[in-house]
């Protein structure tokens, strides 16, 4: 079952139904029951590895309630998930690279299946187990309700990820239909579904294109598709963002915050602050500050070296996290250049603060604040842009032609389907600026119920239009 589908649309209605008609007590069963059948009608293998963790780490929270800060127990609810995640995702990237490496041609990859969403319900495990070990929440002894915050269907497949200390007290909540919070999740469904076929599968048109063979292209071309994919990728994983938390809406869940309007980051630490928060707060807490912690108490003085403690505690942690942040979008090293690429990146803008901060008040920049903000926006834009190309190239070879070739050659072909393509892209980030600054206009409520249904039957054209030729699965359900 596809998640954009008529197929998907009437098992939402359906468990939408079920869940309004079921007693309150058993409520819990439905989505369970919908999160198992969902998943298991993509592959019914993938349940297997969807339950067995999920059994075991229940299990383990319960044993950390009896044995407070029992490191054993803790590694044990870590292994599964993380042990699964490494085999199924990852071994064969390791024996292809020790093959390669060692010129063994008789070592071959396992050609294992690799359940979809496994990366996103790991770390939902990884974290539960961890916060009983820290003592921020309590374990929970209700197996259902557990196994509901693993598999809640909304946000198996990519997340968001939250957070057990979120998701399951609402599951224990009372659940009252509400006429606004119902339209609201509609209302997130539609956008989602606009960003992802209108705009993420047109760009995704010209991108594949391009980055299928970049030998064959050159000059504005290939500069047109970095910038392409930029809103490609976020187009494509904040509309299934926006589904995902819509649905989740309208049958009375609240999850976190996904995206914040990344492009407008004035910096790089800023832009992990605003894209995928539910993974960035992830990577920061459970692994970036268990890593700079213990390196920073090595070190029994302020300064090693004339370096700040605090400064190499933050470098080594970043690139840590950054690398293995990296790695956890892909089986592939291309990921893990795009992730220490980001690394370089935050550590430039940490040891460079101060003088940044020094020139930009010798040449007078505080005094222009607009084109402060501007210069700041377009150099975080491109530099992530940039990154970008190692993220979507096929190879390593393929993203280094794809950097040679760039340039500012005007295209001599297909310029009417780049100036279609670009249409829609601005018609995105016209509204996408509209509704960032929704607060600042006071007309938008002003306007007649009748222009805003009108509106919305557009968008819901607009998306009929476009899913005759769309087929592109989500960017991050092959993560």
């Amino acid at each position: 079952m596809q998640f954009i589908s008529f197929d998907f649309l009437y098992f939402v209605g359906a468990v939408f139904i079920v869940y309004l008609i079921t007693p309150d007590r058993f409520r819990w069963l439905v989505l369970l029951g919908a999160g198992y059948y969902f998943y298991g009608s993509i592959n019914s293998q993938y349940l297997l590895f969807l339950i067995i963790p999920t059994i075991i780490v229940y299990v383990a929270g319960i044993g950390l309630e009896k044995k407070r800060k029992n490191g054993l127990i803790l590694f044990a609810g870590i292994l599964v998930p993380l042990g699964l995640l490494f085999t199924f995702k990852y071994l064969d990237l390791f024996i292809t690279t020790f093959a390669t490496v060692f010129s063994n041609e008789g070592i071959k990859p396992l050609n294992l299946i690799f359940p979809v969403g496994i990366s996103f319900y790991s770390f939902r495990l990884i974290s539960y187990i961890t916060d009983v070990y820290r003592e921020k929440i309590v374990s929970e002894r209700h197996i259902g309700h557990f196994a509901l915050y693993v598999s809640f269907f909304p946000q198996l497949l990519a997340g968001p990820i939250d957070r057990a200390g979120n998701i399951i007290p609402q599951i224990k909540n009372k659940f009252f239909f509400d006429w606004e919070k119902f339209m609201g999740g509609l209302r997130l469904i539609l956008w989602g579904l606009f960003k992802k076929i209108v705009i993420a599968d047109r760009m995704a048109e010209f991108v594949d294109q391009i980055y299928s063979n970049p030998a064959d292209y050159s000059g504005i071309h290939l500069l047109l598709g970095v910038y392409f994919f930029s809103f490609q990728i976020y187009c494509d994983f904040s509309g299934y963002t926006d589904i995902a938390i819509g649905i989740s809406k309208i049958f009375g869940f609240k999850s976190i915050e996904n995206f914040n309007f990344p492009y407008f980051s004035r910096n790089l630490k800023d832009f992990w602050n605003r894209w995928h928060i539910s993974l960035s707060t992830w990577l920061r807490d459970y692994i970036f500050l268990p890593v700079a912690y213990p390196v920073m108490r090595l070190f029994k003085k302020d300064k090693f070296g004339g370096v700040n403690i605090t400064s190499i505690g933050y470098v080594t942690a970043i690139f840590v996290t950054m690398f293995l942040g990296g790695l956890w979008h892909g089986a592939s090293w291309t990921f893990v250049i795009w992730g220490t690429l980001h690394g370089l990146y935050l550590v430039f803008g940490h040891m460079t603060a101060k003088l940044r901060k020094k020139f930009r008040k010798k040449i007078g920049m505080k005094k222009v604040p607009v084109l402060r903000s501007f210069l700041q926006i377009f150099i975080s834009f491109n530099l992530v842009s940039f990154a970008w190309i190692f993220f979507r190239a096929d190879s390593f070879e393929k993203a280094i032609t794809y950097i040679k070739n760039i340039g500012f050659e005007l295209p001599d072909t297909g310029v009417p389907n780049l100036l279609y393509t670009s249409f829609f892209l601005l018609i995105f980030i016209l509204a996408d600026y509209i509704y960032k600054n929704i607060g600042k206009y006071t007309w938008i409520a002003e306007i007649p119920s009748e222009i805003k249904m009108a509106g919305y039957a557009l968008f819901i054209v607009l998306i009929i239009i476009f899913s005759v030729d769309s087929s592109n699965e989500f960017i991050y359900f092959n993560f």
